[in-house]
Formats: C-alpha cells, sequence, structure tokens
C-alpha cells in the first residue's frame, strides 16, 4: 500500500480560506435609527421597522398618505425594494 504524504504548506493554504472568513470582522450595518432617518430621506413616515438579516423592511406613509413597504440594505442604505400597499 502505497502512502502519499502532503507538505505542511498545502494544508495550511488549503485551510486558508476558511480561516480566513471565520476570523473576518462583520460588515458595519446602519442603527435602526440611522434606517428610520433613511426612510424618512426617501419620504416616507416609518410605522415598523423588522431586521431581515442584513437588509431592513420599512412599513410607513409616504408624502401622499399611502402605505408604502422598502427594502433598505443595511451596510449601504440602497433601497432594493419599494411597494406600495393598496
Amino acid at each position: 500500500m502505497k502512502r502519499i504524504i502532503l507538505p505542511a504548506v498545502l494544508l495550511v493554504a488549503a485551510a486558508t480560506p476558511f480561516i480566513a472568513n471565520a476570523a473576518a470582522p462583520a460588515a458595519k450595518t446602519m442603527s435602526l435609527d440611522a434606517v428610520e432617518k433613511r426612510a424618512a430621506a426617501l419620504g416616507v413616515r416609518a410605522h415598523e421597522i423588522e431586521v431581515k438579516g442584513a437588509a431592513v423592511k420599512v412599513e410607513g406613509r409616504d408624502a401622499q398618505n399611502r402605505e408604502v413597504e422598502l427594502l433598505i440594505d443595511r451596510r449601504t442604505g440602497e433601497v432594493l425594494d419599494r411597494r406600495f400597499d393598496d
């Protein structure tokens, strides 16, 4: 029976991506207060904010008093989706 011995360098190189991901700091996310201010800047008075992972769902009313839902990326403040409730 033949045994193959891998050098330690190859083992470390193979494990490095996993180690790097585990030690990487989490991306900064907006606080709920910052999300509410972002919604206000978009003309939406927030009534409810729900965290959904890296995004938040904001329910509120716009300047025309229509019910609106925003999906905002907590890292960038970008509006991912905007829906009006009928």
